[in-house]
């Protein structure tokens, strides 16, 4: 398989790499944060309105995760593979527990919605829970991923880029045929 990009030879795309990854991180927490502040943590509304405005966001800092992991593995920095780790396991836990006061905010604001939204409110509640629910998975995910086999000592792709060469026991191949003895 050939690379298509070597990161090990290129500074300069590797630097380009990680500033696109964190401001597909950050920049749309950035804007989701000026639509709703000034806080409000005790109006159920504002609540509701917050869930639906951070449900919108989650795919682009999955994508900035997704890539930053990509990274920590074609380059076998375990450092940055398990940063990624831990803060994509930060936000499984914060949307789990922002799924559960949603749903509950849900049930309790569908007694005070008026007829004419009704539809609306049911439409916005099915979104918001199903994109939070597909996040938490994506995120779970990746937390699940970013831990998993990376430099493992004795792996086969850590020790073949490392430059050791592959005994017998570490290929699926039989003995060949040897030319020139």
């Amino acid at each position: 398989m050939s690379d298509f990009l070597d990161l090990h030879d290129d500074a300069v795309a590797r630097r380009l790499l990680y500033v696109v990854a964190v401001l597909l991180v950050a920049v749309p927490f950035v804007q989701a944060i000026a639509q709703i502040w000034p806080l409000q943590l005790s109006n159920i509304q504002w609540r509701f309105g917050a869930a639906n405005a951070l449900s919108s966001i989650l795919l682009l800092p999955f994508l900035g995760f997704a890539l930053l992991l990509l990274m920590a593995r074609g380059l076998e920095q375990r450092a940055l593979a398990r940063t990624v780790g831990a803060l994509s396991a930060l936000f499984t836990l914060g949307l789990l527990a922002s799924l559960a006061v949603f749903v509950l905010d849900a049930q309790e604001l569908k007694t005070i919605v008026s007829t004419q939204m009704a539809t609306q409110f049911t439409n916005t509640t099915i979104r918001v829970g199903l994109v939070t629910s597909l996040s938490l998975a994506a995120f779970g995910m990746l937390t699940l991923f970013s831990f998993s086999a990376i430099g493992r000592p004795g792996s086969r792709t850590s020790s073949a880029r490392r430059g050791s060469t592959a005994t017998a026991d570490d290929t699926d191949e039989g003995p060949g045929l040897i030319v020139g003895r």
